[in-house]
């Protein structure tokens, strides 16, 4: 696999360096990126590989069954029967499915969820056993593996009960009223059991139900539903529950659900509650399946102009209009999935997942920050006019976000009264006396003029650069950044300022090629002009920032940005922890963020 990045890596610089001028240029540029992308390889590297193997789940199945098979007296008899039919049954099952046989194999699939369901709500086992928990496998198993079916069958869309024929005879199945999903919202299932990843944490819950990664595809006739979803589509957690079991002499009529393991906790299952089993991070494994970190950061920040088209904010579940979003923003020459361990570790909180959904940004991220700032802007007034056009949810009146790094610096655009103080930077000259034409001066308007977001109302810093980075002014940096493909209109705004016309009146000159680099650096207008601006009233704001476990503070750095400039005066809180400049990652720094949306919550 190695070999493998390594070819590709070499493919992406070739082709980044081919339309250079000259070849003491190219030589030089070439190695630069070229020693970037092992730098980042080598540091950040982190390709989410991911199998999925159905046979898996019917084996997990099996094998609890047969251990049940084996138990001897009572009152265990009942279970030691249950575990030779129910082991009769998945076979049966596994058989029906190799011949193609898929209705027969998922009726022998749900009899045995049946069967389990019956003896778990008569509660015949002893709570916490082993018995308990291998007939709660049995269960969980031959559930899922009927939910994978049942959902590739277009009968299933058809009014009226779903019939399937099993050795007991009918089985009417019906979908709750009360179910989170409607029975035609996915596409496809996946059992959780059946994924295996490398390259994340697992995070799951043991309980009752079939854990399932549920997934809604972006088609034509959706493309107004599913403008907020990242452009794989929806890859949800749901958890599959068998609510109802009803035996008549006509057969067995059954409902069943589809639930939100994030915001429900327990179930009843007869008489006593049991835990609702949870797979946090199998959806988001299967969404990033064949991703590197590395590699989709570079192309974010070489190919801005084809990386826009993706940019936005993203929905990682769908839209509740009562739980308060948590905005995610990636940081420089980088990509949401670094935050691929930290959702699921949240959601996985029953106190957090309750109360909180989780966005991420996206953005070119060679973008000037100005730019990306008025793109995060205008993507979250997109977002409000789309599900919340009244101001009415915690979307539009209580958000939380957070930033690392350049992420950082584009979350504090949120939160800073920037009044007059970027135009500052640029002129002394009122911006409606430059004589330019007034389309391009609302242009210009609209970037450095802004208020702070009314609906944030804390932010948390990650290794962010408030007064900027000395890393963005060495050599390498520079040429790296003039690789960076902008898109034309950004090139033509910043001709805007070099125009002969318009340059004198600026204080400061500006190069055609004015990328994220050139506006981290220190004293540049963006990083001066966050520095000058206040906190909007109320809002509450928290840093934590690396120092390689050196215990150097104040005179510490993460090896890109010092505790100097990441330090902000009034901070609620601040954390040093002992790693570099991906801070987020760090145990102490999740456990940090845990601590402050508990807080945030009032939990």
């Amino acid at each position: 696999m190695i070999d493998f990045e390594h070819k590709q890596m070499k493919q992406t610089a070739e082709t980044q360096c081919s339309d250079l001028p000259s070849r003491p240029q190219r030589s030089r540029r070439a190695t630069a990126f070229i020693s970037l992308i092992f730098f980042l390889f080598l540091t950040a590297c982190s390709t989410v590989k991911v199998k999925t193997n159905p046979g898996l789940v019917s084996k997990s199945g099996l094998e609890s069954a047969r251990v049940l098979s084996t138990l001897a007296g009572a009152p265990l008899a009942v279970l030691s029967e249950f575990g030779r039919s129910s082991t009769a049954l998945l076979e049966g099952a596994r058989r029906h499915e190799a011949r193609g046989r898929h209705h027969d194999a998922a009726g022998n699939y749900l009899q045995a969820a049946v069967d389990a369901h019956v003896l778990l709500a008569s509660a015949t086992e002893r709570r916490g056993s082993d018995a308990e928990k291998a007939l709660i496998e049995v269960h969980n198993a031959a559930l899922a593996r009927f939910a994978e079916l049942w959902v590739r069958d277009p009968r299933r869309l058809e009014p009226g009960p779903y019939h399937l024929k099993s050795g007991s005879g009918d089985l009417q199945i019906e979908l709750s009223s009360a179910s989170t999903y409607s029975r035609g919202y996915f596409d496809r299932f996946v059992a959780a059991k059946a994924v295996q990843e490398e390259g994340m944490v697992r995070k799951v819950r043991d309980g009752y139900g079939a854990p399932i990664v549920g997934i809604r595809e972006h088609r034509p006739e959706r493309a107004d539903e599913m403008e907020f979803y990242p452009p794989r589509g929806l890859y949800a957690p749901v958890t599959v529950t068998m609510d109802t079991v009803t035996k008549s002499s006509g057969g067995t009529h059954v409902i069943f659900s589809m639930r939100n393991p994030m915001v429900e906790e327990t179930i009843p299952v007869g008489s006593r509650r049991l835990s609702l089993a949870a797979d946090y991070s199998a959806p988001m494994a299967m969404i990033l399946k064949g991703r590197n970190e590395a590699l989709s950061g570079l192309e974010g920040f070489f190919k801005a102009d084809e990386r826009i088209a993706q940019s936005g904010v993203y929905l990682t579940e769908p839209y509740d209009p009562d739980r308060i979003p948590v905005l995610l923003i990636h940081g420089l020459i980088s990509v949401p999935m670094i935050w691929r361990d930290i959702i699921p570790e949240m959601i996985s909180d029953p106190e957090i997942s309750k109360r909180y959904q989780f966005m991420v940004f996206t953005y070119p991220s060679s973008y000037p920050l100005v730019e990306s700032a008025a793109l995060l802007r205008n993507e979250l007034a997109a977002l409000r006019a789309k599900y919340d056009p009244r101001g009415e949810d915690p979307l539009s009146r209580n958000m939380v976000v957070a930033g690392h790094s350049m992420g950082g610096m584009l979350t504090h655009t949120l939160v800073a009264d920037i009044g007059d103080n970027l135009w500052r930077q640029f002129s002394d000259t009122p911006i409606d006396e430059i004589p330019i034409e007034d389309a391009k001066r609302e242009e210009m308007r609209r970037l450095v003029y802004f208020d702070p977001d009314p609906a944030v109302r804390r932010a948390v810093y990650f290794s962010a650069p408030h007064r900027g980075a000395h890393m963005a002014t060495k050599d390498i940096a520079g040429t790296i950044a003039k690789l960076a493909k902008l898109p034309t209109e950004i090139v033509r705004f910043n001709a805007i300022l070099i125009d002969p016309g318009v340059n004198e009146h600026f204080k400061i000159p500006i190069d055609r090629k004015y990328t994220s680099r050139e506006s981290l650096q220190p004293g540049t207008p963006m990083v001066a002009a966050m520095d000058l601006s206040p906190y909007k009233k109320g809002v509450v704001y928290h840093s934590v920032m690396g120092d390689r476990g050196r215990n150097d503070t104040p005179n510490s750095s993460d090896g890109v940005v010092e505790y100097w400039s990441a330090r902000q005066e009034g901070a609620a809180s601040e954390l040093i922890v002992p790693t570099d400049h991906g801070s987020y990652k760090h145990p102490r720094a999740i456990e940090e963020l845990r601590r402050i949306l508990r807080l945030h919550a009032g939990i």
